[in-house]
């Protein structure tokens, strides 16, 4: 291989990976920032050195912050990574041949972030997308330092217990790695009686400071976790331990790299220098001279060692099945569950106010959907003004979240669908619920923000925009949010808030929902009956469809025919009204004004249910499907029994 052109290799696959993030997860790297937040203050400074590994979290939100722009946070990744190849590659001097080895840290760093999936709603760990690279960064550093050192006057030693009692502080369990990777390296590095002194200071060190520090400097530190520090935790009511193997690989590989004697390969495998060939004139005369010239013939013709495919492969041949194997590994692994990205892209849709993106997300979608994904549907139906014509024309379901853990919906779009829907007590409820619980991130502000300007508290609305205000990204947010809290009248024409307006009719009240978002939410609607504002009332009309109850039904469709007078009543409201008639017996039902083909779907559908009875009501949704799938009829009775979660 030639000399640096190992750079070339980790570019190329740097620059593969960049691709790969910014084309199929330029979602989740816009959710990561949103779930982030760093302020320009010398107080949030202190707040995150409140614990053991604070200025890593510090730095790590820092950098994170950069992923409002994906392609500037990708790149800014991207050089870390380049970063701490070079110092492992120089660390441990590892020669050119086995360059593409470096790409195994950046390959299992690169997987705690594609397989994370849910946990991105979840993960208490702030700034968890740099914080890994940098910390395994500043290990490598340490470690050079380490070997730096000369072996005399136990500076060696010294520096050991150095970076234990300031490493662990500033970075966590990277401190206590960096003491114990050390400790393995000194039996390498250092004479016997010295390695001995190394590990018996690395060992007490590592016992030691996290509980003397835990004892005297902290005081928000569990003593459970005083050991993993800047890790992050994946425990909910139990642990799931298989998200932390990118770990375990990775501290797998540092160990190795530290023991494998690196230097001797790299004096191994220089090549001995051919001898200088001399021509002296041969004393036998030229009969002798041309045996001479027939020998250096045969001599001078190309072995294999000399082939150019030879050298070829001898350079790059284990590259290219390292990163190969990398590659193979890595696309195995990413998780790639494609409701969890429709979920991601609906969301992103939404706050740029894009329903018709959210739309053609539903359209496209080929599984069983989440409620999260139905309800953000039905969401941008309505905002487009076609949800009583449109809504049952897409796929519908309840998929459980694809996770080892339960999801439920609340994590994932709860403050949304209470934010668009006015339920402006419960989004309060859960942004703050959700910021004690998981700490305070930028969406949770947002928030926070919006309910408090469209409840006219202007203190803690202008507290709110204060906080976002500090930020690097967000302060033009809270500019537009500020503009409107001067400025009430302008509200009404605000294109995210107009229509919100409309359904601020509920009691100042605040209720339970269990975790349970769109029962809770169904309920309450359904239950309301003193409005005269049409664009709250259909919604009323919608739930009482959605909970199945003939007495709420009735209530609100006669305010739906009160409040609009003279109109077409909508086809899925038409067949509501049938379903809800032929199941009550009403008198009245043939004399009431039906398009044509509403009876008459209903009969088909009755004939073919018919035929389905005593089935598994799976087997009878997958036969009537695509017959009666987009009707009010198929949704009544199949789709009755749906889980909440």
């Amino acid at each position: 291989m030639k000399k640096k052109s190992f750079i070339a290799v980790w570019l190329l696959a740097l620059a593969a990976i960049a691709c790969a993030l910014l084309v199929y997860e330029n979602d989740l790297l816009w959710k990561v920032q949103e779930m982030n937040l760093f302020l320009n203050t010398p107080l949030y400074f202190k707040q995150q050195m409140v614990v053991s590994g604070g200025m890593l979290t510090y730095i790590g939100t820092f950098f994170t912050q950069f992923l409002y722009h994906p392609t500037v946070g990708v790149l800014l990744l991207c050089a870390w990574w380049l970063l701490l190849m070079g110092l492992v590659k120089r660390t441990f001097r590892v020669p050119d041949k086995w360059a593409a080895l470096m790409l195994i840290p950046v390959a299992l760093l690169l997987l705690t972030i594609v397989d994370m999936g849910y946990w991105v709603y979840m993960l208490k760990l702030r700034g968890h997308f740099f914080v890994s690279t940098i910390g395994c960064t500043a290990v490598m550093a340490l470690l050079w330092c380490f070997r730096s050192l000369p072996a005399h006057y136990y500076l060696r030693t010294l520096l050991i217990l150095v970076t234990a009692v300031a490493g662990y502080p500033l970075m966590g369990i990277y401190g206590l790695a960096a003491v114990l990777l050390m400790a393995v390296w000194s039996w390498r590095l250092c004479s016997r009686g010295t390695a001995i002194i190394n590990t018996i200071v690395a060992v007490i060190s590592i016992v030691a400071v996290p509980l003397l520090c835990y004892r005297y400097v902290y005081y928000e530190t569990n003593l459970s976790n005083i050991y993993f520090t800047e890790l992050p935790l994946y425990f909910l009511t139990e642990e799931y331990h298989q998200y932390y193997i990118p770990y375990y690989l990775l501290l797998l590989f540092f160990v190795i790299m530290a023991v494998v004697p690196w230097s001797r390969m790299q004096t191994a495998g220089v090549a001995p220098q051919k001898p200088v060939e001399v021509s002296v004139p041969h004393p036998m005369g030229k009969e002798k001279g041309k045996q001479q010239k027939n020998k250096q013939g045969k001599a001078g013709k190309k072995s294999l060692s000399d082939s150019r495919w030879y050298r070829w492969i001898s350079a790059w041949g284990w590259s290219v099945c390292i990163v190969a194997l990398l590659a193979v590994g890595v696309t195995h692994f990413w998780y790639k569950d494609s409701n969890f990205h429709r979920e991601l892209r609906m969301q992103h849709c939404i706050d740029h106010l894009d329903w018709e993106g959210v739309v053609s997300e539903a359209a496209a979608q080929e599984e069983e959907p989440t409620r999260a994904i139905v309800m953000m549907k039905n969401l941008a139906l309505w905002r487009l003004g076609r949800q009583s014509t449109e809504m049952y024309q897409f796929k519908n379901g309840s998929k459980i979240s694809n996770a080892p853990f339960g999801v439920r919906m609340m994590q994932v779009i709860g403050m949304l669908i209470y934010y668009q829907y006015g339920k402006l007590n419960d989004c309060t409820r859960l942004a703050t619920e959700m910021g004690v619980e998981y700490d305070w991130r930028t969406e949770y502000y947002k928030y926070l923000t919006r309910c408090a300007i469209l409840d006219g508290d202007k203190p803690l609305a202008r507290k709110y925009i204060h906080i976002l205000k500090k930020t690097t990204y967000f302060s033009d947010w809270a500019a537009w949010a500020e503009n409107l809290l001067n400025h009430p009248d302008q509200i009404a024409q605000d294109p995210e808030m107009e229509p919100i307006t409309h359904m601020l009719h509920y009691p100042d009240e605040l209720g339970s929902d269990n975790g349970f978002v769109e029962e809770y939410l169904m309920k309450h609607l359904a239950h309301t009956n003193n409005t005269d504002d049409p664009v709250f009332q259909e919604q009323c009309l919608l739930a009482s469809m959605w909970m199945k109850d003939h007495e709420l039904f009735w209530l609100q469709f006669g305010n739906y025919v009160r409040l609009h007078p003279n109109e077409k009543i909508p086809l899925y409201y038409q067949q509501a009204v049938y379903t809800f008639g032929v199941e009550d017996n009403r008198p009245d039902l043939d004399q009431m004004p039906f398009d044509p083909g509403v009876k008459t779907i209903y009969e088909q559908f009755s004939q073919e249910a018919s035929k389905n009875d005593g089935r598994d009501i799976n087997e009878a949704r997958d036969w009537l499907y695509p017959l009666f799938g987009n009707t009010y009829f198929y949704e009544y009775y199949l789709m009755s029994d749906l889980p909440q979660y």
